[in-house]
């Protein structure tokens, strides 16, 4: 690992971006997939690992987003500092102690279904499933409230002082010392054209989670975006969301107030048809990874935005000939179809995603050794040194030239 961290730091002065500050760090936006909370260890440690190499390498992060685990490490990455700060070395602290069984906050018997599946005990599974999964699900829609994982996710955020929206919100605006538009030239002597001008003072640093709603089934991009749907007082909102099934929905009582009911009214819900109550759960339902959310079309960008992605793709189709196959595959459809659409008509975006191989790691462990937690750490580690060594920051400038036309 000393040596992919040394390898990373020697690649600092590699040009990957127009921005930069006194200090010559590179500024970038990340998007990064989701994997379930369930999978927020496996998922956590590889993106922290990614995370760590991109900043030995000089590079910070200006607006970032995900979905489900990938949307609390784009939390993490905004809440633990100041956007010139190094964040990773306190995620790691964070997602490696983090207390994965005692999420499991429902019923004996539900943690009993859970372990029992995932030990690939099925007949015990098939005998607890009518008592620890039918009864919460019937009288709640999951088997554990929740609680525990959102009071330690809140206990993160308040020790940073980021436990509000406005906190956080003062906190990623803080200025860069010396922040500048250094452009790399273009190759074979191309000229951008005119572009609007760079300025340090109206610089928008942004966090953007997705989540799904499912009263009005609707994707939904929080805190800012679409947030006045849903509170009075953005800037005092503790937003949340939860994995279906496993965790209760996370429900918010709609207020009537003016303002929130102009904002359904502009979404063509007439005041009768609002929600009462809004259901928020996983994002990753319907975009997993929402790499279009920093996109802007016909322009050289001044800064790439990188993504992330867990798992090596492979494209292989299934056989659908029973249940399981079957509603594998429904919901699957819905995680990716949007998402893989995007990039198949913007091409140029798989220059700047990084597939993560977590190897052999099943992502329902509650339990990860040492051993475990180092090799997935380490292996988005490589693949940040793999991605910075063959990313070409001019040569993609070029290429957004092109596809903009204004070459």
């Amino acid at each position: 690992m000393q040596s992919l961290v040394s390898q990373l730091q020697q690649l600092r002065g590699k040009r990957v971006s127009d921005i930069v500050d006194e200090a010559g760090h590179q500024y970038i936006d990340l998007v990064m997939e989701g994997g379930g909370v369930l999978g927020l260890s496996l998922v956590g440690l590889s993106l922290v690992g990614y995370t760590f190499g991109l900043e030995a390498a000089g590079i910070r992060f200006r607006s970032v987003a995900g979905t489900s685990a990938g949307a609390i490490n784009a939390l993490l990455v905004q809440a633990l500092g100041t956007p010139f700060d190094p964040k990773s070395e306190k995620m790691i602290a964070a997602v490696a102690n983090m207390p994965m069984a005692s999420f499991q906050d429902g019923s004996k018997l539900s943690r009993l279904a859970t372990e029992a599946w995932l030990a690939g005990k099925h007949w015990l599974w098939k005998y607890s499933v009518s008592l620890a999964i039918l009864r919460p699900l019937l009288k709640h829609l999951g088997l554990n409230p929740g609680t525990t994982f959102h009071q330690w996710l809140k206990n993160i955020l308040a020790d940073n002082h980021s436990d509000s929206w406005q906190a956080l919100k003062q906190q990623m605006n803080t200025p860069v010392p010396g922040l500048r538009f250094d452009p790399v030239p273009l190759p074979d002597n191309l000229e951008a054209p005119n572009a609007v001008p760079f300025d340090p003072q109206n610089w928008q640093v942004e966090l953007k989670v997705v989540t799904a709603e499912l009263s009005s089934t609707t994707k939904i991009v929080l805190p800012e975006r679409d947030g006045k749907l849903f509170y009075t007082d953005l800037n005092q909102a503790n937003i949340g969301m939860s994995v279906p099934v496993f965790f209760y929905p996370f429900k918010v009582p709609l207020p009537k107030t003016q303002s929130v009911t102009d904002a359904w009214q502009a979404l063509g819900y007439k005041k009768k048809s609002m929600p009462d109550t809004a259901v928020f759960v996983d994002g990753g339902l319907i975009s997993n990874f929402p790499i279009n959310l920093f996109h802007t079309s016909n322009s050289v960008p001044k800064m790439p935005t990188f993504g992330a992605k867990l798992g090596i793709e492979e494209y292989v189709a299934g056989n659908i000939d029973s249940i399981k196959p079957y509603l594998g595959s429904l919901i699957g459809a819905m995680r990716h179809d949007a998402d893989e659409e995007f990039i198949r008509k913007n091409p140029d975006y798989k220059k700047r995603v990084t597939s993560i191989d977590t190897g052999d790691h099943h992502w329902l462990y509650f339990a990860l050794s040492n051993e475990a937690k180092l090799d997935l750490f380490k292996r988005g580690l490589a693949a940040s040194l793999a991605f910075l060594k063959n990313f070409d920051w001019p040569e993609y400038k070029k290429t957004r030239l092109t596809l903009a036309g204004l070459k």
